[in-house]
């Protein structure tokens, strides 16, 4: 039920952002006024349970969807909600939210790089300080116990080490427990929502990560 609620109102966050949605039929980035909302949050919202009575609520927020300027920082939102019976919940503070927070990119090779963190530009502070009032409005008591960071996304010769339209994984996780394996949110790139899908023969439309069609085998166009 808590995560029916905060998908929904997260969606309806991003719509006052001005986020619509159309029918696309080619294989190419779709502009912002595209980009279909529910696929979006469904893709960088994450839930990560740790027991009975707690869970940790992770999205990933590319700004160059969003229509921010070009950062050299990698933004994620962070929850960590305590379950408070009957329907409620006690968020931690922001030291309590960042304590054991690790983020890590795999390339489509393989390879991996933990992302330091980051200060924030004022671009950036800019922009959440928009985004917290909307989560705060639309969310409710989730939105107020969201917490955001940033982390350093360019390598050592200026590019970016995470995109959301290049193949690889973006992984958050948690040190919430000595002893027990540490619960992590996945979020799988490129991200399907940003392109306009190709179409199969049988007028089905193909998920970016496929290179063919599983009805036919019939190939498809890399990006």
């Amino acid at each position: 039920m808590a995560k029916s609620k905060i998908l929904s109102l997260s969606i309806a966050a991003l719509t006052l952002f001005g986020l619509g949605v159309a029918p696309t039929c080619a294989l190419e980035r779709r502009s912002t006024s595209e980009l279909p909302i529910e696929e979006f949050v469904k893709e960088t919202l994450q839930f990560v349970q740790i027991d009975s009575n707690s869970m940790n609520v992770v999205w990933y927020l590319p700004l160059e969807v969003y229509g921010a300027p070009p950062q050299a920082v990698l933004i994620v939102a962070v929850a960590k909600a305590e379950i408070v019976p009957p329907d409620g919940f006690k968020f931690a503070s922001e030291a309590e939210a960042q304590r054991g927070l690790k983020v890590t990119y795999t390339d489509s090779k393989g390879a991996s790089v933990n992302l330091a963190p980051a200060p924030k530009s004022a671009e950036v502070n800019s922009f959440l300080t928009e985004m917290k009032p909307v989560l705060s409005k639309m969310a409710g008591q989730f939105g107020k116990g969201m917490w955001f960071f940033t982390f350093k996304n360019v390598d050592s010769s200026g590019e970016n080490i995470v995109s959301p339209y290049e193949a690889g994984k973006l992984i958050v996780s948690f040190d919430e427990k000595v002893g027990i394996q540490k619960p992590k949110a996945v979020v799988e790139l490129p991200l399907n929502s940003l392109f306009v899908p190709a179409l199969c023969p049988n007028g089905k439309p193909a998920h970016i990560s496929w290179k063919y069609c599983p009805w036919d085998g019939t190939p498809l166009p890399s990006k």
